[in-house]
């Protein structure tokens, strides 16, 4: 078996894995990652030392990944906030706790969501 056959087969998975990440499709991403696992593992010594530029550059790839996840995480938290606080909002208008004028201010304030390029 040619023995850069794993290690080309862990690249095309983070190339994979960083393609479902592009398109925020992260149940997929996560699938290929449990699929390279195994894998990056079973990688011995020789195979490392002769695709280090490879690994390297798996490396970089995840490196990206987790950083787009992170950037992610952090605006779906702020969108949740924002959903909850407006959906508070307008329970409290819904039992009569704040006039409309309130929630009207409370939704001009609204996120809008930016796409991503």
């Amino acid at each position: 078996m040619d023995q850069s056959a794993p290690i080309e087969k862990v690249l095309a998975l983070t190339a994979e894995i960083e393609h479902a990440t592009a398109l925020a499709d992260w149940p997929e991403s996560a699938r290929l990652a449990e699929i390279r696992s195994p894998l990056i593992m079973s990688l011995d010594a020789q195979q490392v030392q002769g695709s280090f530029d490879v690994i390297r550059s798996i490396a970089v790839h995840n490196d990206a990944v987790f950083a787009d996840a992170q950037t992610t995480q952090v605006e779906l938290r702020a969108d949740y906030t924002a959903a909850m606080r407006r959906g508070s909002v307008a329970n409290q208008y819904l039992q009569g706790k704040v006039p409309l004028a309130s929630c009207q201010r409370s939704q001009r304030r609204r996120r809008v969501p930016t796409t991503k390029s």
